[in-house]
């Protein structure tokens, strides 16, 4: 029963971010680069918060007790510089569905502001891998999209930024986590 409690809000969130296309949420907390705990503005409890996988993209892993014992390489660096640009912000996001550990898994979009212009909006995934905070996740139904976060990946490698910039160790988080789940 205690279960019940527990997965009610989030299945009321998934729902909730199903039937409306954009929902307005606050960045409370970074995991990594693609992990983030967000409170919706149409919670039925202010105060509450769900975590979310950021679609399209797959950042270095964080150490996370119990799951992974050690960083990836670049992990902190990735989720540090993520935190900065938007912990604390109003963004914009597009639930797709939910993943294995039934987290949404979402579009955000976040806005960056320029004195000079008005104000952009910019997608999430995006910008991570034009940055090198992560590698661009193949979304198997959006072949469109795909080829865009290649090429952007492939502009980010050739630039050499981010992760792109450690010599000999941009491994990708599946083949990081599937190393540590053999050795185990």
């Amino acid at each position: 029963m205690k279960n019940l409690f527990i997965l009610l809000p989030l299945l009321c969130l998934t729902l909730s971010l199903n039937a409306q296309q954009l929902q307005p949420a606050i960045v409370k907390a970074v995991h990594d680069g693609d992990s983030y705990k967000l409170s919706f503005a149409n919670a039925e409890k202010p105060d509450s918060a769900v975590w979310v996988r950021l679609y399209g993209v797959d950042a270095p892993e964080v150490r996370f007790p119990g799951v992974i014992p050690f960083d990836q390489p670049y992990s902190r660096a990735a989720a540090d510089s993520v935190r900065q640009l938007i912990k604390g912000q109003t963004v914009l996001v597009k639930y797709r569905y939910s993943d294995v550990y039934k987290r949404p898994v979402c579009e955000i979009f976040f806005t960056v502001k320029n004195p000079e212009q008005a104000p952009d909006t910019l997608d999430l995934a995006q910008y991570i891998v034009s940055k090198g905070w992560a590698w661009y996740r193949a979304e198997q139904k959006n072949t469109k999209a795909n080829s865009l976060m290649k090429k952007i990946q492939a502009y980010a490698k050739g630039q050499k930024v981010g992760l792109w910039g450690e010599k000999g160790r941009a491994v990708r988080p599946d083949t990081f986590r599937r190393r540590f789940r053999t050795n185990n």
